[in-house]
């Protein structure tokens, strides 16, 4: 993992080069740079995996620095001595927010998320490499008594668990489609990336949710104003999903 370290003190970079050298040696750093322009300068030569920025320096600040890219190409790890930037710092997507002085524990932390991170980017470009060799059907056929109704498969909003059977939501539909199948029989006929699974009740396509409300309970909002659950042990992956 190449890394690159942008602090105006020669002193935190100093040090933030030994805790890695001595605690990450997956990280390899590519570039240190007390200038923030050099930075950006250096970055399209470089291509770093990870970015150790400082947030308080002077003519462009970590967020500026941030701000001037055309796209982030890489995770971003903030390092600062105050604390008062944490909200903001994640606003910009960032995997972690260390305080100065960093503590190697915390240290060692960050760069194993941003590890799980790129595990699972690599298990998602698998996923659609695999889609792409073996493409996901454009509709589905739905068996409901004695008739099949057709059904694009991109205007499946979202499916539900009922007991033995599966109620189908679509964009185009009043009413959702109801069929004698469990959800993992659903989950199995779509095989698509776009849908997964927020809660074990509940099946959803990512491109039709609107927002999410974070809370003790956390939950999705569809674009038809339905409020889907999600579980502790997918809010992460709900996280690392959206982007946030």
């Amino acid at each position: 993992m190449k890394a690159l370290i942008v602090d105006d003190e020669r002193y935190c970079t100093d040090v933030l080069t030994i805790l890695l050298q001595k605690h990450c040696p997956d990280v390899e750093i590519s570039g240190i740079f007390n200038r923030p322009e050099e930075a950006l300068e250096a970055l399209p030569t470089i291509s770093p995996d990870l970015v150790f920025l400082d947030i308080e320096m002077p003519h462009i600040s970590g967020f500026e620095f941030l701000r001037r890219l055309d796209k982030l190409a890489f995770r971003v790890i903030f390092t600062t001595a105050y604390d008062q930037y944490a909200l903001k710092a994640f606003r910009f997507n960032a995997i972690d927010y260390l305080l100065k002085p960093i503590d190697k524990d915390e240290l060692k932390a960050a760069v194993n998320k941003v590890k799980v991170v790129e595990v699972r980017y690599a298990e998602k470009v698998r996923a659609i490499q695999n889609v792409d060799i073996n493409p996901v059907p454009d509709r589905i056929l739905l068996p409901i008594g004695q008739e099949i109704h057709f059904v694009q498969v991109d205007q499946i909003m979202f499916c539900e668990a009922d007991g033995s059977y599966c109620k189908i939501y679509c964009a185009n539909e009043i009413k959702p489609y109801i069929l004698s199948k469990n959800l993992r029989e659903i989950e199995e006929t779509l095989n698509n990336p776009r849908f997964f699974r927020p809660h074990t009740s509940w099946l959803v396509n990512d491109s039709h949710i609107r927002r999410l409300i974070r809370g003790e309970g956390m939950e999705m909002v569809m674009s038809n104003g339905t409020h889907i659950p999600i579980s502790r042990s997918k809010r992460q992956e709900v996280q690392d999903r959206l982007g946030f």
